[in-house]
């Protein structure tokens, strides 16, 4: 469609000017700046299919996908895995399981750029494995308490929210009895350990996720308990 031509030409043009000439720059860096992905938020990129009652652009799926196609023209795939680890796989978890004040909470800010999120599962251990997961939640009164660690978390550091995986039912086996918790950077016990060197997608940064007497509230709980 013309809307989905226009889409392409406006992101090669922003690939051309801003992510190329810089591309190298955060290669060494080991992450993508903050400022370019503000920008991309405001062009609306960062919210293609959620909500406008959100700050979304309300689009469908294969606009979504034309923008992917679109942004992996770059040569920088940390880049472009930094961008859609936050647009496709992390805030999906919000969008598709979350109550609706959870969305008023954190659904704008992700939109704005404001809080870019990540999706933490693989374990050192288990890797993505989720029938292995150790990470375990434990209800206390008002929160739940998380321990454990997570590996190779792209935008683990760079994260403001990290939709985490944690047992919270120690009763049952493999897959069951798991649930997913949006945990805030900053929240007492949340630490980044170690940031990863790779040899590719140096500009995506990766990192190692530490929880230690963790605690969460309770209304931070994705979807239904286990």
């Amino acid at each position: 469609s013309p809307e989905h031509i226009e889409l392409r030409r406006q992101v090669a043009r922003f690939i051309e000017r801003e992510v190329e000439p810089n591309a190298m720059a955060w290669d060494e860096a080991g992450c993508t700046p903050r400022e370019v992905l503000r920008q991309m938020a405001q062009l609306g990129w960062l919210g293609l299919t959620v909500s406008p009652g959100y700050g979304g652009a309300g689009a469908d799926m294969t606009t979504n996908v034309v923008f992917q196609e679109a942004l992996s023209r770059s040569t920088s795939g940390g880049f472009i895995i930094t961008v859609l680890v936050h647009t496709d796989m992390a805030s999906p978890h919000l969008v598709h399981g979350c109550s609706e004040d959870q969305k008023r909470r954190w659904l704008p800010r992700i939109v704005r750029g404001d809080a870019i999120t990540a999706v933490a599962i693989t374990e050192a251990d288990a890797g993505s494995d989720v029938a292995a997961i150790r990470t375990r939640a434990v209800r206390d009164g008002t929160h739940w308490v998380l321990n454990g660690s997570k590996m190779f978390i792209t935008n683990g550091a760079l994260a403001e929210l990290v939709f985490v995986a944690a047992r919270t039912d120690a009763a049952e086996k493999g897959s069951r009895g798991l649930s997913i918790f949006a945990i805030e950077r900053g929240t007492p016990g949340f630490r980044v350990g170690r940031t990863l060197k790779k040899s590719g997608w140096l500009a995506s940064d990766t990192a190692e996720l530490v929880f230690e007497d963790c605690r969460v509230p309770a209304d931070h709980l994705i979807g239904e308990e286990n």
